[in-house]
C-alpha cells in the first residue's frame, strides 16, 4: 500500500514478524525496538526519541542508549543477528551506522533490515512525512552502501507494498571473505514443506515421507530445529531447511506463524504432534486420562502409516538415515577393528520407561556363551552410568558420549544385530535387513514396528497398561518396578525371553 496519514501507525516490525525467524535466532540486537520486541530474546536498544517527537515510550528496550549508531557496549562479532525497523533513516550517516552494525554481527551471522519505501512513504519535507527523517531510502541505496562493509551473502530484497505495509526488506548474511554474492531465493514450480521437531526417532520418521514428495516432483523444504537439522542434513530428498531455535515461536502462537508459511507452498505437512499428542497422549490432555480400553482402540494405528497419509504420499516406507560418505568411510573403518560379530545394544531412549534392566545379563551371557561376538553399547552421555562394570571388558566396547549422534547412526549401519528399547538408533535402522530385537514400551508393533524389516518386537506380559499409548516424562503416570528401578513394562520382558531370540537370530545369522 501507500502509506496514508489515516493508515495504521506503530510496530512496524510486526509486519515482518514471521518473516524474521530463520534469521534471528541466537543472541542478537533489536536496534530501535521502540515499545514492541518481535520475539522475547530479542535484545532492544533505543533512545527514547519518539518519547519526545510523539510521547511514545520505549517500553520494549532492555538498554535505553544515547544513539544506536555507536555500539561500543557490544564486542566485534559478538551478535548471531542485528535487527533494525524503520531506524535508519533517522540517522545522519546511515553508511557508518551499517557498518557498525556489521562490526557486532558473527560471521554467518545476519543483519535484517526493514525501512519505508519512498516509492510508497512520504518523503522529506512532504505532506505526512516524519519530521525526523534524514533520507528516504530504495533498495539499491542500502545495497550501495553495503559494498564497502565486507563479504556478505544477500538473502532476501523485497520491496513489501501489500496489505498495510510501504516498506522493503533485506536480509545479508556475513561472510569470512570479502565476496559479495546476490543468494535470492527462486520460488520452484511445485513445493511442499514438513514441519518437524523433535528427537533422534521423530526426524527418522518424519523422513520416511520425503522420496513420495519428491517423487511427486516437490521442491522439499524441512522446518526443524538444529538438532533436526544435524540428523537428516544428508538427506538427498530435502531441498532446504528453515531452521527455527527451541521454542523460538511461542508455542501459542505457532498455528498463526503456520498459516502463514502455508500459504508459501503447494502443500504443507505439518507433523506437529502427529505421533505425540494423537497417537501418544501427553499428560494434561484429555486422552491421557481415558480408559485404557478406549485409548488402545483409538490410538493404536501404525505411526509410519499416519505419517504418509499426512503428507499425501504412498505407504512405501523409507525411514532411514544418510550417513555422508566421510562418515560411513569412518564407520566401516570402526567396525574393521573388531574382529568378530557386532551386536549394537542401544541402552536407552529419551524417557524413563525406554530403559531395559536386564542388559547386563545378556552381555554376561554373550561373553560366555558367545566368544566371536562383540557388544557395543550406545546412548548419551548419561548412558555411560549403564555401561559400569564393562569398561575392562575387551569385547564390550563402551561408546555411550564418546561418538555424536552421527557417528553413532552411521556405525549402527555395520552392526550385524541391533538391540534396544524404543530409540532413535532402532528407527535409524528399522527398514534395514539385520536382525533386531525391540523391547516395547509405550508403543504396540501394530504401532511402531509392523512395516520394519527383520525385526522381532518384544510386547510384555502380565503388565495391565500396556500398550500405554501415553508420554512420560517421568514417573508420574507410568508404572514404576521397584525391585529394577525399571518401567514395569520393561522389567516384565525377561532376559530368557531376549536370550532364546537372540541365540536363534545368531545361528541364522552365522
Amino acid at each position: 500500500m501507500t502509506w496514508r496519514i489515516d493508515g495504521p501507525t506503530g510496530a512496524e516490525s510486526a509486519k515482518i514478524r514471521w518473516e524474521l525467524i530463520p534469521y534471528t535466532r541466537g543472541r542478537g540486537l533489536d536496534l530501535g525496538c521502540g515499545a514492541w520486541k518481535p520475539f522475547g530474546h530479542f535484545i532492544g536498544l533505543d533512545s527514547n526519541a519518539d518519547e519526545k517527537l510523539f510521547g511514545m515510550r520505549a517500553t520494549a528496550a532492555d538498554m535505553i542508549v544515547p544513539t544506536c549508531e555507536k555500539l561500543d557496549l557490544f564486542a566485534d562479532a559478538s551478535m548471531d543477528f542485528v535487527f533494525s525497523s524503520h531506524l535508519l533513516e533517522h540517522i545522519v550517516d546511515y553508511r557508518a551506522a551499517l557498518a557498525e552494525w556489521w562490526r557486532v554481527v558473527k560471521v554467518g551471522g545476519h543483519l535484517v533490515l526493514y525501512l519505508p519505501h519512498r516509492d510508497y512513504y512520504p518523503n522529506v519535507g512532504t505532506y505526512g512525512a516524519n519530521p525526523d527523517h534524514k533520507h528516504d531510502f530504495v533498495n539499491d541505496d542500502i545495497l550501495d552502501a553495503m559494498r564497502g562493509v565486507g563479504g556478505w551473502d544477500l538473502l532476501r530484497n523485497e520491496e513489501r507494498s501489500g496489505g498495510d505495509e510501504y516498506s522493503f526488506f533485506q536480509v545479508f548474511r556475513k561472510r569470512d571473505d570479502v565476496k559479495q554474492i546476490y543468494s535470492l531465493p527462486v520460488r520452484p514450480k511445485k513445493s511442499a514443506a514438513v514441519v518437524r521437531y523433535g528427537g533422534i526417532g521423530d526426524m527418522l520418521q518424519a523422513a520416511s515421507v520425503l522420496p513420495g514428495l519428491k517423487a511427486q516432483g516437490h521442491h522439499v523444504t524441512v522446518y526443524t530445529t538444529e538438532l533436526g537439522r544435524e540428523i537428516l542434513k544428508h538427506d538427498p530428498h530435502i531441498d532446504a531447511f528453515y531452521i527455527q531455535g527451541t521454542d523460538q515461536v511461542p508455542n501459542e502462537e505457532l498455528g498463526s506463524f503456520f498459516e502463514h508459511e502455508a500459504a508459501k507452498y503447494d502443500r504443507w505437512v505439518n507433523l506437529c504432534e502427529s505421533v505425540e499428542g494423537s497417537l501418544l497422549a501427553l499428560p494434561g490432555r484429555a486422552m491421557y486420562s481415558w480408559p485404557h480400553e478406549a485409548r488402545h482402540k483409538l490410538l493404536n494405528a501404525n505411526y509410519a502409516a499416519v505419517t504418509h497419509d499426512l503428507a499425501q504420499v504412498p505407504h512405501k516406507f523409507a525411514a532411514r538415515f544418510y550417513a555422508s560418505p566421510e562418515e560411513r568411510a569412518w564407520a566401516q573403518a570402526e567396525r574393521a577393528k573388531i574382529k568378530g560379530r557386532v551386536i549394537c545394544w542401544s541402552l536407552s531412549g529419551s524417557s524413563v520407561h525406554k530403559a531395559w534392566p536386564w542388559t547386563d545379563t545378556i552381555i554376561a551371557r554373550l561373553m560366555v556363551k558367545q566368544p566371536d561376538t562383540h557388544v557395543v553399547l550406545m546412548g548419551d552421555a548419561l548412558c555411560q552410568m549403564l555401561e559400569e562394570g564393562w569398561t575392562n571388558e575387551p569385547r564390550v566396547h563402551c561408546r555411550s558420549g564418546m561418538w555424536t549422534v552421527r557417528q553413532s547412526l552411521a556405525f549402527v549401519e555395520q552392526a550385524d544385530m541391533v538391540i534396544g528399547p524404543e530409540t532413535g538408533l532402532l528407527n535409524a535402522v528399522g527398514m534395514l535387513p539385520m536382525p533386531k530385537i525391540v523391547m516395547l514400551s509405550h508403543s504396540s508393533r501394530e504401532n511402531l514396528t509392523k512395516h520394519w524389516n527383520n525385526t522381532v518386537a518384544l510386547e510384555p506380559q502380565g503388565v495391565s497398561c500396556f500398550p500405554c499409548h501415553k508420554m512420560h516424562y517421568g514417573w508420574a503416570g507410568c508404572q514404576k518396578n521397584e525391585e529394577s528401578s525399571a518401567a514395569q513394562c520393561q522389567h516384565n520382558i525377561s532376559a530368557d525371553q531376549v536370550w532364546q531370540i537372540l541365540e536363534r537370530k545368531l545361528k541364522v545369522a552365522a
